[in-house]
């Protein structure tokens, strides 16, 4: 295999908290306690609850030399270097509790890579869970140089690393604990969400259980999105009478709100369902004497405001990826200007076309078209994309899946989750029941990209975890842990809105169901 609106139910969940620990006294955090096929031990220490870790070799993107990590239980860290060819390695750092819980929990990266995401391994270590982080093959978030001339390290990024990932993390576990654990998991947001999926596709025997936020499974046609939508705007022509500037964003979105938010009766600064309303910008045009001259929308403006709401299509015409959500910061396209230079300052596009598509260093997406998009799908780099949703697999083996998606996204549209899980349905020939008895997801009310937000949008996935929260109605980790081992299927998780009296509010988050209308009208 290469690689690559449901109706309403609520993120309830029983109260699974942390498993019974296992208790490790005579093991030795050192470095001859492990032999890893392939591997080289970059460093073995043993740290205590509460110390910090320097972390000075970390580059620029990934929180530069100053950067430290906080110990979230006594524990053993472990680094490894893992050749994945003749040209390539991974790095995977564990954290090893010394009152493990039997489990494991491998995470993802963000962006395009590069990065250990500290917070979902400080996260899994402080519940107990043997926890791994890797940087899937490069340093650095940002930047296109390690891409150019590098098609294994291309390969790393786009499908390999996780895979790696999961299988040193099992050895590592065997080696130091002297058992297999009992259940392995894993946990990623927006590319680390597409790692998740993609890894369930690929390698379906690494996890037992998969949360993925914020998934970036369609990740080329996502990335793209960003280009074609400044486009759209008129872009990169500053002066032009069709470009909007970001200053009228900001009414637009604003707007939107005022006109969205109150419908589902509580007036809170959340459109719940963006994808249930349609918002005409001619409102927002000169002369209606909505907003003064400076800030209304020219004829050719209004025209370019619709633009950006409407879905992508491929050369032949084909849809290819949902339009924009409404309330939405639309800064991943409308950022578009330095110093009054037409600068796109989402950078993923230009350095992954740069380094993994043209391997070009002189690129720029200021030119950026369809062509651009179609013929990146086409060559596909890595295995990056995937798109497929054929989890068949998976579902045999008997996996478990939640995903978690923002309604206020402003990277990845919502709605191209609710294609996905549809797309699951039908390579799957699944009845409803089976769907839901193998895959939840969860679309959160006013949360932007992966967390944050206006609502209720911490329900265990945010860096630091609440200490009063730990147990699977409040913890989306536990929650996926209760469904794999106790067979408890998640209908509702809670999640809090934090404020100056700690959390102010806390909201029931339905998962989505899948209903045979969503499969008739997709």
């Amino acid at each position: 295999m290469m690689p690559p609106t449901f109706g309403k139910t609520v993120l309830l969940l029983s109260s699974l908290a942390i498993s019974p620990a296992f208790s490790h006294q005579n093991y030795q955090c050192k470095a001859d306690s492990f032999s890893i096929p392939n591997a080289t031990i970059a460093s073995v220490s043993h740290h205590s609850l509460g110390d910090v870790i320097p972390l000075p070799n970390t580059v620029a993107s990934c929180g530069g030399p100053t950067f430290k990590a906080n110990v979230t239980s006594d524990l053993c860290r472990v680094v490894v270097n893992v050749a994945t060819s003749d040209s390539s390695s991974v790095r995977i750092e564990a954290w090893l509790p010394d009152d493990w819980n039997k489990r494991l929990l491998a995470t993802g990266t963000g962006g395009i890579g590069g990065c250990i995401d500290y917070r979902f391994v400080q996260n899994g270590a402080h519940l107990k869970f043997a926890s791994f982080g890797t940087n899937t093959g490069h340093d650095g978030e940002a930047g296109f140089d390690f891409f150019l001339n590098q098609p294994e390290v291309i390969n790393d990024f786009g499908h390999r690393g996780i895979h790696v990932e999961a299988q040193v993390a099992k050895q590592i576990v065997k080696q130091y604990y002297g058992r297999k654990p009992s259940k392995s998991y894993y946990q990623g947001c927006s590319t680390g969400g597409r790692q998740g999926l993609q890894n369930a596709q690929l390698y379906p025997e690494d996890f037992d259980g998969i949360l993925a936020g914020s998934p970036g499974i369609d990740w080329l046609h996502i990335v793209a999105s960003k280009g074609i939508l400044a486009r759209r705007i008129g872009w990169p022509d500053l002066e032009s009478e069709s470009y909007v500037r970001p200053e009228q964003w900001k009414v637009i979105v604003a707007k939107q709100i005022e006109l969205f938010d109150p419908l589902d009766g509580v007036k809170d600064g959340i459109i719940d369902d963006p994808a249930a309303h349609a918002f005409d910008p001619a409102i927002m045009g000169c002369g209606t004497e909505l907003l003064n001259s400076s800030l209304c929308l020219k004829p050719q403006q209004v025209a370019s405001v619709r633009a950006a709401y409407e879905p992508l299509v491929d050369s032949e015409g084909k849809i290819v990826y949902p339009g924009f959500s409404l309330g939405a910061d639309t800064s991943v396209f409308s950022a578009n200007q330095v110093n009054g230079t037409a600068d796109l300052t989402y950078k993923v596009l230009q350095d992954f076309w740069r380094g993994a598509v043209y391997n070009d260093s002189n690129w720029t997406p200021n030119n950026f078209t369809i062509k651009d998009m179609d013929f990146a799908i086409k060559l596909n780099p890595g295995g990056v994309n995937a798109a497929e949703a054929d989890l068949r697999e998976f579902y045999a083996k008997g996996g478990k899946i939640i995903s978690y998606h923002g309604q206020a996204d402003q990277t990845i549209t919502p709605k191209l989750l609710a294609e996905y899980y549809v797309k699951v349905q039908s390579n799957l020939n699944a009845t409803l029941d089976q769907m839901h008895s193998f895959y939840r997801h969860f679309f959160v009310p006013g949360m932007y990209h992966c967390s944050g937000g206006l609502g209720a949008v911490d329900f265990g996935q945010a860096y630091p975890l609440d200490e009063n929260r730990l147990n699977s109605k409040e913890n989306v980790l536990l929650a996926l842990a209760e469904w794999v081992e106790d067979e408890k299927e998640p209908d509702v998780i809670v999640g809090a809105k934090y404020g100056a009296s700690r959390y102010v509010v806390a909201n029931r988050i339905r998962a989505y169901v899948l209903t045979d209308q969503d499969i008739r009208t997709r």
